[in-house]
């Protein structure tokens, strides 16, 4: 089994795919992966409670940290090959505690509100000096698009700002325009997924959001190209983890 080093960001296109058990599957069957769910998390409100971003993180490697209820779900399900670290952190359905798991690796930095980051993996980030990007956006999986190893789309100002302090290249778009069920708007992150070095798939069609023409300038600067999955305004899914 081949394993992308750096979260997020497939080199190649993925042989696994772990992502919301509630999301039809056959939108991804032109990638011949295999397909992982997520389970449900009692603890957190519908639907971001099958939402992968919420209890599964990609650290590093072959190496992955889940919501400490989950442990057992996600050993049976996960082949040998990867190492599944037990969180420390029991979520719950009120922020902030829901949000110890959402955090955004973007290369060799992390972008989360450290405060309330789960132990086992703010020691990860400190074993193998990872840049840790410390925002008051708790859901920063959730909001943060990644590109590649130096760059986000985000809709979030505090994003923003900070990763631009830190060197970045930061898209920001405006917030909404992205279907969440049971609240107002979803985020970038949780309706698109990198699926190989240039490609970046969309839950839904991004030419309706009202930022598409500045997307797609920022992506294809970068030599990446736009797959939507379905048709209809983007969808937050939970984002997908990719391997």
């Amino acid at each position: 089994m081949t394993m992308n080093i750096i979260p997020n960001l497939c080199e190649n296109n993925p042989e696994f795919l772990i992502f919301n058990k509630n999301f039809d599957a056959k939108y991804f069957e032109f990638l011949d992966a295999k397909i992982i769910y997520g389970e449900k998390l009692e603890k957190l409100n519908p639907p971001v409670d099958t939402h992968i971003d919420m209890q599964l993180v990609h650290l590093g490697e072959n190496t992955f940290v889940c919501e400490k209820s989950l442990f057992s779900y996600y050993k049976k399900v996960l082949p040998k090959g990867f190492n599944l670290l037990k969180g420390e952190t029991s979520l719950s359905c009120n922020y902030p505690n829901d949000i110890a798991y959402n955090i955004a690796r973007v290369g060799n930095k992390v972008i989360h509100n450290f405060k309330f980051t789960d132990n086992v993996i703010k020691n990860y980030i400190n074993e193998h000096n990872l840049t840790m990007i410390d925002v008051s956006q708790g859901y920063a999986k959730c909001n943060v698009c990644i590109v590649d190893e130096n760059s986000i789309i985000t809709s979030d100002e505090g994003i923003f700002k900070k990763c631009t302090l830190y060197g970045m290249d930061v898209l920001k778009i405006n917030p909404g325009y992205i279907n969440l069920e049971g609240y107002d708007y979803g985020f970038i992150g949780g309706a698109s997924v990198k699926i190989n070095k240039n490609t970046l798939l969309f839950f839904g069609d991004i030419s309706k959001h009202p930022d598409y023409e500045k997307i797609k300038l920022f992506l294809s600067k970068k030599g990446i190209n736009i797959v939507c999955l379905k048709e209809g305004m983007l969808e937050d899914i939970g984002s997908v983890i990719a391997l």
